[in-house]
């Protein structure tokens, strides 16, 4: 009989042993997901950053989901094509919002679309992270400021002063003083030429600009563009033309000579040569760098940098950092603010500081500034393109409160300081 009872009890504590751990990994699966809408490009040339953003998010997603989800729920990614048409985009991110009920909003469409999307969530009062757009104006000036609107994505002021100053430093050593642009025509590449010269010219005044190309986003063709460079004969040549459009626009310019006839700086050529689009890295380009296998040299950037490559067969972009970024600052504000209320989520974003893959050594942490709503500290540097992995050499890191002058003297030049 006691044998009897004892084989019970054994038995009895057995399944609630069994319960203890069934039963909350049954309630964690039963959770309700944290539903994050992502609106970006899938499609065309530029489908490979839309894909980038998301394989950068859903590393950091499962990280965040094993340590819990936010507030016990784990996050799930659904993303949709804008096609980059401005009315698709806002179409989309009105679908998320009312019809899908995302829980926050995503939006890694190009400057034109984010001007239009930021009026939506303006509307709504939806919390949204910006991962895309750099134009200065979308959070630098006060007419544009959105309470619900976080920028998690590198910004034209911070980028273009240090192309400037490496640039700059590269013309005064040999001589460049013509010079030349391509840029894409829209907001976006208008302010990144406005901002670039000017501050090349404050830096090396004898520089003079004969003139600059604006390509259409997707432009077929770059033909008419190059033989209009190659005519007005520039010593040196500045792109911001990005994605699969910057490739197309260096392969049809070697096909002409151009790059043996100019010296071409490029805004962030890691973007085009981390993800394998071009498959001929050229020796010697000046480029501004953000990331790379090698940049920042922290353990949490190659950490980050190889489980990437292992899991997707390509190297990351600033789309995957600046998307991942938005979800350690999400988790990082629904902790504090013990809520997932907008309002609430919102207040505990501004001056929130992260540690991630791009934080900027030695600190590595990057914050979002309570006053705008933008995030800084993230790496930034001047290098050189080698045809050798990690493809950058010669990496020369630019210092924050350099970065942080210059953009203060420039937004009081603008009349954009609060």
């Amino acid at each position: 009989m006691r044998k009897k009872v004892s084989v019970m009890l054994v038995v009895f504590w057995g399944i609630l042993g069994v319960m203890g751990f069934v039963i909350p990994d049954i309630a964690k699966a039963q959770a309700k997901p944290v539903k994050i809408g992502f609106v970006s490009i899938f499609s065309g040339r530029l489908a490979m950053l839309g894909q980038a953003a998301v394989n950068g998010m859903t590393i950091v997603a499962e990280d965040i989901n094993k340590r819990g989800g936010l507030l016990g729920r784990p996050i799930e990614i659904i993303h949709r094509d804008s096609k980059g048409k401005v009315e698709e985009g806002v179409k989309i991110a009105r679908d998320f919002i009312e019809r899908d009920k995302v829980d926050f909003l995503l939006d890694g469409s190009t400057t034109r679309e984010a001007f239009a999307i930021k009026e939506v969530t303006r509307d709504l009062k939806f919390l949204t992270f910006v991962t895309a757009s750099e134009t200065t104006e979308f959070t630098a000036d006060p007419k544009q400021f959105n309470e619900y609107s976080f920028r998690i994505a590198r910004q034209s002021i911070h980028d273009m002063v240090v192309c400037a100053l490496f640039a700059a430093e590269i013309a005064k050593k040999d001589k460049l003083t013509k010079w030349y642009a391509v840029i894409p025509d829209y907001a976006f590449g208008r302010d990144q030429y406005d901002v670039f010269f000017t501050h090349l010219k404050k830096y090396y005044p004898e520089v003079e600009v004969l003139g600059a190309v604006y390509p259409k986003l997707f432009e077929p063709d770059y033909t008419p563009h190059i033989t209009t460079i190659l005519g007005a004969r520039p010593q040196a040549l500045f792109s911001v033309v990005w994605g699969g459009d910057g490739v197309a626009f260096i392969k049809q310019g070697k096909v002409y000579g151009l790059f043996d006839k100019v010296k071409f700086f490029q805004n962030e050529m890691s973007h085009f040569i981390n993800t394998g689009e071009l498959k001929e890295v050229p020796e010697g380009f000046p480029s501004s760098l953000r990331h790379s296998r090698n940049f920042p040299d922290t353990k949490e950037n190659h950490d980050f940098w190889d489980r990437y490559v292992k899991k997707f067969e390509m190297g990351p972009v600033h789309w995957s950092y600046e998307s991942s970024t938005a979800l350690l600052f999400l988790e990082a504000a629904v902790k504090k603010a013990g809520t997932l209320e907008h309002g609430a989520v919102a207040k505990a974003l501004r001056g929130l500081s992260v540690k991630c893959p791009w934080g900027h050594p030695p600190e590595k942490m990057v914050t979002i500034r309570a006053h705008d709503q933008t995030v800084i500290n993230y790496g930034q540097a001047g290098c050189y393109s080698t045809s050798k992995p990690p493809y950058f050499q010669n990496i020369k890191p630019i210092s924050w409160d350099f970065i942080l002058k210059e953009e203060k003297a420039y937004l009081e030049q603008k009349g954009w300081v609060k």
